[in-house]
């Protein structure tokens, strides 16, 4: 899914698909915290859609379905994976500017580094 998003910008609906029926899973094998999966997830969409519209697509679709979809399974560790994808984004962006091999207002795939911070969530998870 990283590499898909890192080529052609676009994170194909057949994985969400995949990543929100495993969510769903974990919210019947987990339901004593169902609601607060489902909030998280209806609060991070309404969220990162209101960040699309006003940066006009400054965040893809697939991104913010993404995002969603993984609430599902990660519960409250999602802001520790947002909060890490964003910084690494940033942090590679800004660096990418400075050498002048991106420009300023070109656009980057989130996937890849929403991806990253998934990984590092497990890691911590199981330190």
């Amino acid at each position: 899914m990283a590499y898909i998003d890192y080529k052609q910008k676009i994170i194909p609906d057949k994985l969400n698909i995949i990543i929100v029926l495993l969510g769903i899973i974990n919210t019947m094998i987990d339901f004593k915290n169902c609601k607060v999966y489902i909030a998280l997830a209806a609060i991070i969409f309404t969220v990162f859609l209101f960040i699309a519209i006003v940066t006009d697509g400054g965040i893809g679709g697939g991104d913010i379905k993404l995002l969603t979809a993984l609430s599902l399974i990660f519960g409250i560790s999602m802001l520790e994976i947002i909060i890490f994808a964003l910084l690494i984004a940033s942090i590679i962006s800004i660096y990418l500017i400075i050498v002048r091999k991106q420009k300023y207002n070109s656009s980057i795939a989130l996937g890849p580094y929403i991806c990253i911070g998934v990984f590092v969530s497990l890691i911590d998870s199981f330190l």
